[in-house]
């Protein structure tokens, strides 16, 4: 665990401790919950200072908390729309054991920090819902059923080392990867991959799973990814947060007047032409449709 600074002296701890503990501050983050969110918030950066007689927590989201050692009781004080306030809160843990939970009974209907000694764990460090535009591109397409106000979700695995990802199209079905890798870059961004299924209807509603393979970059905050489904459509791939997503956007609001030799061709999800007896979903001009 990384350290700020040791004090010199040695100390008996009562609370949470068996023997002698140096009194220092120890770098953690930490995990929230409380009673309106299903899943946990993240924060990479407090601290836990531990002392003779007191231990006091710092975090610049959940503000600062200082306990009696031998109890556990205190307070944490929280800024609220440009105040603060203190509210009764509870620790309990240990350096050993290099987890400290906090409980604030009074805020949220009830909030849970979980701070833990160490860093924030690479996979933790990605984790949450990111927006953005989509466009999907293949053999026979390019740039094609443009969607704004799309969501991608990263969610961490048991264990903390990998996360799983999802998203959810109106156009082009969804996409599920479980076991994604996550690299923390020099330059402060994060390079994802994984591989796993795009789930898609195909003649007659029916959903089929394709293979498919995700890679994104994640920089101060911003996803930028590619969802690649190489046995569809000829080889198919679902931009989120291209370069050019806005100018594709505005594109395909403006209402075009097509020439007596616009593309009439109309091919099948395989990327197959197919003839007007085809029934089922169908691909023209860029935009699918269902033909019962």
């Amino acid at each position: 665990m990384e350290k700020f600074y040791k004090i010199v002296f040695a100390v008996a701890m009562i609370f949470g401790f068996q023997g002698t503990a140096l009194a220092e501050t120890y770098q953690a983050w930490g995990t929230v919950m409380f009673k309106y969110i299903a899943s946990p918030m993240y924060d990479a950066n407090e601290t836990i200072d531990v002392t003779g007689e007191t231990i006091t927590f710092h975090s610049d989201i959940w503000g600062d908390g200082t306990f009696a050692a031998a109890t556990g009781e205190g307070t944490l004080t929280m800024s609220n729309h440009g105040s603060t306030k203190e509210y009764p809160a509870e620790i309990t843990g240990s350096v050993e054991s290099k987890q400290f939970v906090i409980n604030v009974p009074s805020v949220m209907g009830g909030t849970v920090i979980t701070s833990t000694l160490g860093s924030m764990p690479t996979a933790i460090a990605v984790a949450g819902t990111y927006k953005g535009g989509t466009y999907g591109t293949s053999k026979y397409f390019q740039k094609f059923s443009p969607e704004a106000d799309r969501s991608v979700v990263i969610n961490v695995n048991e264990g903390n080392e990998t996360v799983n990802v999802s998203l959810s199209s109106e156009a082009w079905g969804t996409f599920s990867y479980d076991a994604v890798t996550v690299s923390a870059n020099e330059d402060g961004s994060y390079t994802l991959s994984g591989e796993g299924i795009c789930k898609m209807a195909s003649q007659q509603g029916v959903v089929n799973d394709y293979a498919s393979v995700f890679s994104g970059t994640i920089k101060d905050g911003v996803l930028v990814a590619e969802f690649n489904s190489p046995s569809l459509m000829g080889g198919y791939t679902l931009f989120f947060n291209p370069s050019d997503i806005e100018e594709v956007l505005v594109a395909a609001s403006i209402e075009t007047v097509r020439t007596p030799n616009a593309d009439k061709a109309v091919y099948n999800m395989n990327g197959m032409r197919v003839g007007a007896n085809y029934k089922g979903i169908v691909i023209k001009n860029g935009k699918r449709y269902f033909r019962k």
